[in-house]
């Protein structure tokens, strides 16, 4: 097992194999997410405050928009991941002779096993990765394979995690303050136009924003800044210099301690990892 970082996006979102060796602070991601151990050390990942296992035998899945973190224990060794960001229509459409789809409450536990089958399926995925030639149509193939696989055992589980109920963002005004985030990457200086646009004290806004979302508005921006850092660092062919100015950073490693306290990773390990792929 290499400790490289591996990336690769297509129509399925991103699939990243990282290595985890400090704590991720707490966030969150616009895709359903799924977290797959593939060597070192078992750990927990904290979903909706709860501690959910991540083992050889047990996946850790994430509804779109849903608050996590890793913890790391001082001295243990790190743990190898693949990591899943699906695209919402991707697996819809993977999804589609189950009924309705909803990345905001679309998996039924924060846990589910996973079974020989998924864990064949999940090595050949690393494989694949790691391999001189690895082919975005392969990769696509065996994720969606391995994702029916892991839905389909975590379906028929008697085990489950207990989890919080989702909050419904009902409130128009916290529903355009999300619209006005999501347009602006998540400008931290925007908080107080909105605040004002809207018509509401800031103490009203803040717990009204975190009933409606799960989440600080803070939390929220970040999640936004993330996504943007993420597709200018994989994406773009601009510096990261650059890309950290446009997110509003001012201090390039100020962006780098960002990008790596959320993805395990420095954006430049991050490119230098998708950038791999694309070159072979």
């Amino acid at each position: 097992m290499t400790s490289a970082v591996r990336v690769m996006l297509g129509n399925f979102g991103r699939v990243a194999l990282v290595e985890l060796g400090h704590c991720l602070v707490r966030h969150a991601h616009p895709h359903c997410h799924m977290l797959f151990k593939v060597g070192g050390a078992d750990s927990n990942f904290i979903v909706d405050d709860i501690p959910v296992p991540l083992t050889n035998d047990s996946v850790v899945l994430v509804d779109a928009w849903r608050p996590h973190e890793f913890v790391y224990r001082p001295g243990q060794p790190p743990t190898q991941i693949i990591a899943l960001y699906l695209d919402s229509e991707w697996l819809a459409a993977l999804n589609a002779d189950h009924g309705d789809f909803n990345p905001l409450d679309f998996f039924k536990s924060s846990s589910g096993p996973v079974s020989r089958d998924s864990y064949r399926l999940l090595m050949a995925v690393v494989d694949c990765l790691n391999g001189p030639s690895p082919s975005r149509s392969e990769v696509e193939l065996l994720l969606s394979q391995l994702v029916l696989s892991t839905l389909y055992q975590a379906a028929v589980a008697v085990r489950t995690v207990g989890r919080l109920g989702r909050p419904q963002l009902v409130d128009w005004r916290i529903r355009k303050a999300v619209k006005y985030l999501q347009q602006n990457n998540g400008d931290y200086d925007t908080i107080d136009e909105i605040i004002a646009e809207i018509g509401m004290s800031r103490a009203n806004f803040f717990r009204q924003f975190k009933t409606c979302t799960g989440m600080s508005p803070g939390l929220f921006q970040n999640v936004v800044r993330l996504e943007q850092a993420i597709r200018l660092t994989v994406v773009s062919q601009e510096s990261l210099s650059a890309a950290a100015s446009s997110l509003g950073f001012s201090d390039p490693a100020h962006f780098s301690r960002f990008f790596r306290n959320h993805t395990a990773v420095s954006p430049r390990l991050y490119r230098q990892g998708a950038s791999e792929l694309l070159s072979r």
